[in-house]
């Protein structure tokens, strides 16, 4: 919408309506006149503003509607993020669909920001140590520091979501003191093989994730 066309039409007022009856009347118009020019600056005004405002309004829709724009994007987060479930993909290659399905769910209902703890089974351990032992130290990493009955992995024994990074530390250390032999100890002899590979995921969107691997997590 235009600004000028209120300009336009006080124009027009003046020089066909006002102008004209002063030439033809003379001073015995002036009190016309003058009632009649505040009339059309008071008619005139209230157009301007009007106009403006919808000007105004125009240009803001149409700023907000352009791609990229801050508040109309969406999807500002999933640009800078992958998508929890192509984070998943990458970590666990060779898993089925409907395990991708069930750890993504868990990871949904985590808050954002909070810690999720990955562990990647190490398949040379698993054999060296029975699979029993391995359910037993991912059971130890679910229930460590909670009360009875209560799990941070909902019985994935692989995906543990902590409050913070504090807690989840803090059970990585509680659990090297009590299975030692999950750890990789660069002075033993022979030396053990880790149980796993760590991943720390951070949720940080309603589908997207920032994870990186811990190479040390589980290194004495």
């Amino acid at each position: 919408m235009s600004l000028l066309s209120s300009i336009e039409w006080f124009t027009w007022f003046t020089y066909v309506a006002i102008l004209p009856v002063c030439s033809l009347f003379g001073w015995l118009m002036l009190p016309f006149v003058f009632v009649a020019s505040i009339t059309a600056n008071i008619f005139v005004s209230i157009r301007l503003l009007r106009d403006f405002t919808c000007y105004m309004t125009d240009n803001l829709i149409s700023n907000l509607s352009q791609p990229g724009n801050d508040m109309n994007d969406n999807n500002g987060i999933d640009e800078m993020f992958a998508s929890t479930r192509e984070a998943l993909e990458d970590i666990f290659p060779k898993a089925s669909n409907k395990d991708i399905e069930r750890y993504e769910r868990q990871i949904n209902e985590a808050d954002d920001l909070d810690p999720v703890l990955i562990i990647v089974g190490n398949q040379n351990w698993i054999n060296q140590n029975t699979y029993a032992t391995y359910q037993a130290v991912m059971t130890a990493f679910a229930t460590n520091n909670l009360q009875n009955n209560q799990r941070r992995d909902e019985g994935s024994l692989g995906v543990f979501h902590f409050q913070n990074m504090t807690e989840l530390y803090t059970v990585r250390d509680n659990i090297r003191g009590l299975y030692p032999n999950a750890f990789f100890d660069r002075n033993a002899q022979p030396q053990q093989e880790p149980i796993g590979t760590a991943w720390i995921l951070v949720k940080v969107g309603v589908r997207s994730s920032d994870y990186a691997v811990d190479s040390s997590f589980f290194v004495i």
